[in-house]
């Protein structure tokens, strides 16, 4: 416990924020722009959605505004997918789009970012990412499409709070260089699996189950620490990688649940979600490693109170771990909640 106690004091300052900021809620929009002819466009706007428990309730509230030398062509056609508003229509623009601007209306009071992807008949391709500071970006360059993928699961990762808990709390569990990489390389590899099987496999399961089980494999991980190391059940103190692994499979596809809202770009799908991957694995190190400097660098701070007060150091032991319960037991019943509807 003593090695585990300055990382609580952390927890404790940041756990008053969770339960108020729901997770997943960092989804990009994306907007799709092909050409099919010269200067004629179809276009695919995805646009990310509120929800309330399980269930998407409203979009943001947000529209693309193109240049003033393109006008629709007939009706849009429109659609609800999970986690995603679907927009498709088509657009003339004369003289077309190199060098002109695109931008999204009310992105600016969003937290969100919208991918742009521009193909051109001739090969050409040009990317944006517009976000709230730079709503509106030019077609001058043939952009870093793709790296935004890396950016997208470097900041789902880090935005998931969720998805950090349960990496902290793995971190908390296990004692050890050699068991700690064991048990990270394990929830790597499994979340990894699903989020490929899903975007590329057509493998799915029930998003508010997934959703559920996440933030009961929280549960799981906040009530094994409160307990001493000797009292931990036998799953959790011997097999850990199991523990990780298995509820790796599920963070998979809560993974593919966000990048399924704004899908894979045509043609290289296979780069756009390996990098995203990456971005992912990226942003866990980072949660991994931010763990263990805490501990490492503040720990000869706190731990010369702990004789000085020990009543007030054992109650600071439990609590933040159950606030952590707490947390996602809450996420826990708001996720139930939409199972039935």
């Amino acid at each position: 416990m003593r090695r585990v106690l300055p990382f609580l004091f952390l927890l404790a300052f940041i756990a008053p924020f969770i339960s108020s900021v729901a997770a997943h809620e960092v989804r990009p929009g994306y907007i799709e722009i092909t050409e099919t002819a010269r200067d004629k466009f179809d276009i695919i706007w995805k646009q990310p959605v509120r929800s309330a428990g399980a269930n998407a309730v409203a979009g943001l509230g947000l529209r693309p505004v193109f240049p003033e030398n393109c006008a629709r062509l007939g009706d849009s056609r429109m659609r609800r997918l999970p986690g995603a508003l679907v927009e498709k229509f088509s657009l003339s623009c004369a003289g077309g789009l190199s060098g002109q601007s695109i931008g999204v209306e009310g992105l600016q009071r969003t937290i969100t970012d919208v991918l742009v992807q521009l193909a051109l008949v001739d090969g050409g391709r040009y990317s944006l990412r517009l976000t709230a500071d730079a709503p509106v970006q030019q077609f001058a360059g043939g952009g870093t499409f793709l790296m935004a993928y890396f950016g997208l699961g470097v900041e789902h990762l880090i935005f998931g709070l969720d998805h950090i808990l349960f990496v902290l709390g793995l971190v908390l569990l296990v004692a050890g260089w050699r068991r700690l990489i064991y048990v990270i390389t394990a929830f790597t590899v499994a979340h990894s699996l699903t989020l490929a099987l899903s975007m590329l496999g057509n493998i799915s399961a029930p998003s508010a189950v997934v959703e559920a089980i996440i933030a009961l494999s929280i549960l799981f991980v906040a009530v094994e620490l409160t307990q001493a190391p000797e009292k931990r059940s036998a799953l959790a103190t011997h097999y850990p990688q199991a523990v990780a692994f298995g509820f790796g499979l599920l963070h998979g596809f809560g993974f593919a649940g966000m990048l399924g809202a704004i899908g894979l770009p045509r043609d290289v799908e296979l780069a756009a979600l390996a990098l995203f991957n990456i971005g992912l694995e990226a942003g866990q190190l980072l949660v991994v490693a931010a763990a263990i400097m805490f501990m490492r660098f503040v720990a000869p701070y706190v731990l010369t109170y702990e004789t000085r007060a020990p009543a007030v150091l054992a109650v600071a032991k439990q609590a933040p771990l159950i606030l952590m319960g707490c947390v996602s037991v809450y996420w826990l019943l708001d996720r139930l909640s939409g199972l039935g509807s």
